[in-house]
């Protein structure tokens, strides 16, 4: 048992890993069996992950151990002026295919409490880019063979990853349960090819703590709590999410807002679920991330063509207190899934998630080329096949349907100072669980 769970901890916390967000910076959900009905959770306790979602989801569960893994496959295509680029990754040796790593464990029932723990990623971003527009956009041209600099490297890698221990507590009428995580989250970032902004940085001329230092580790620290109410054939289920607090990016601090900040942010949920068959589960989540507390994400970008200068030119230098970001807004993110028992061997699942992208393409396209989180629609679908008795197999699909957001830039190689992003994903799943 012991050697299981160290085992899954390794599998979940060694490999190293690239995420692309989906809704937002956030994956749609975690775990195969809630990705498979879109991501729901808050009142759908389905496996030892749920407590992603609502730490008292696992109340009253019994003993059980969830190892999975996702093949995500993202292709996002940036434009500036008249330069065009695909993003890709060559970490693995394939295009564009990044693994996701996810592990839960639940240790069983003690009285009313119930503890466990889980791992998974919580979100990030990356882009690849081999034709470095921004570059083209500095020199004013977009032929590689006239420009070798055209050819060098662009892009971001940011991931983000979880280990959170819950505790979960269940009243002694089985109505009411809650729960509290301890979230503990370690991110990896690094950026490069990015000098267009070195005018924007306090110490121009160097791009020391700006771009190309590598890959640089944050960690830090949160809470999640959580409550689920039975009522029948009903659940009702609410879930909180502190801002979770991350030491700063020494590396890039002349990137990110307040000296290298850039802190998770905070996320409300409610959900619920209904039984309308003994076969037919129905269940939908609703949850707002509130972006627009954490600077580095939310403060305003570089300013649009036609502006001299910005409000504040000095105090919104990259890196200051209220520097450049990404302009997003807060996100509202919907969720809706079906489960079907099939048969005692075979469940069928099916939901579909929305998220309106965060990005705000009137006036904040040319950051976000490098983080092109623009994915809005996800259909997703997912089945269970049971192997034996307390033994199952899960699979998952989620298809991020492609969105385009296009816009004013402050540049471009051929002066007409307008840009675009779009982007369109896969991600395949498979993982088992045992019950013991």
């Amino acid at each position: 048992m012991k050697r299981a769970l160290l085992a899954g901890l390794c599998i979940a916390c060694g490999m190293t890993t690239t995420a692309h967000a989906t809704n937002g910076l956030f994956l749609i959900g975690a775990g195969n069996t809630a990705r498979g009905m879109g991501g729901v959770g808050i009142a759908t306790p389905l496996d030892s992950l749920s407590a992603y979602a609502n730490p008292a989801a696992i109340a009253g569960m019994s003993k059980r151990m969830d190892v999975g893994i996702d093949l995500f496959v993202p292709i996002s295509e940036a434009r500036l002026g008249s330069v065009t680029a695909k993003s890709e990754n060559d970490e693995f040796g394939i295009t564009n295919v990044y693994p996701m790593p996810s592990f839960g464990y639940v240790f069983g029932s003690h009285g009313r409490f119930t503890f466990g723990i889980h791992a998974a990623p919580a979100g990030g971003g990356a882009s690849y880019y081999k034709t470095n527009f921004f570059q083209a956009a500095a020199s004013g041209v977009s032929d590689p063979n006239v420009d070798p600099t055209l050819r060098d490297p662009l892009g971001v890698n940011l991931l983000a990853f979880q280990v959170n221990p819950t505790l979960a507590w269940r009243s002694a009428d089985g109505v009411n349960a809650v729960g509290a995580s301890l979230v503990t989250a370690i991110a990896r970032f690094s950026a490069y090819g990015i000098g267009l902004f070195d005018p924007f940085t306090p110490t121009q001329g160097s791009i020391k703590d700006f771009s190309d230092q590598g890959q640089d580790w944050s960690a830090g620290a949160g809470l999640r709590l959580g409550w689920l109410g039975h009522y029948g054939d009903w659940k009702l289920g609410l879930s909180y999410t502190s801002r979770v607090d991350m030491m700063n990016f020494r590396e890039y601090e002349e990137l990110f807002a307040e000296s290298g900040d850039l802190d998770l942010p905070p996320m409300l949920g409610i959900g619920f679920s209904y039984q309308i068959t003994p076969r037919l589960l129905l269940a939908m989540d609703l949850s707002q991330t509130y972006y627009e507390q954490i600077r580095a994400i939310s403060n305003r970008g570089p300013n649009l063509a036609g502006q001299n200068s910005l409000d504040d030119p000095e105090g919104q230098k990259l890196g200051r207190k209220e520097g450049l970001g990404f302009g997003w807004r807060n996100q509202t993110v919907s969720k809706i899934g079906l489960q079907y028992r099939y048969s005692d061997q075979w469940t069928l699942r099916a939901g579909w998630n929305y998220g309106k992208s965060p990005i705000n393409e009137d006036r904040e396209i040319i950051f976000n080329l490098l983080a092109p989180a623009t994915t809005q629609n996800h259909l997703t679908l997912g089945a269970t096949w049971r192997l034996a008795a307390g033994k199952d197999l899960n699979f998952s699909w989620v298809h991020a349907f492609e969105h385009e957001q296009a816009g004013p830039t402050y540049v471009s190689d051929d002066g007409s100072n307008y840009g675009s992003m779009k982007m369109h994903q896969n991600a395949f799943g498979l993982s088992f669980s045992v019950k013991y």
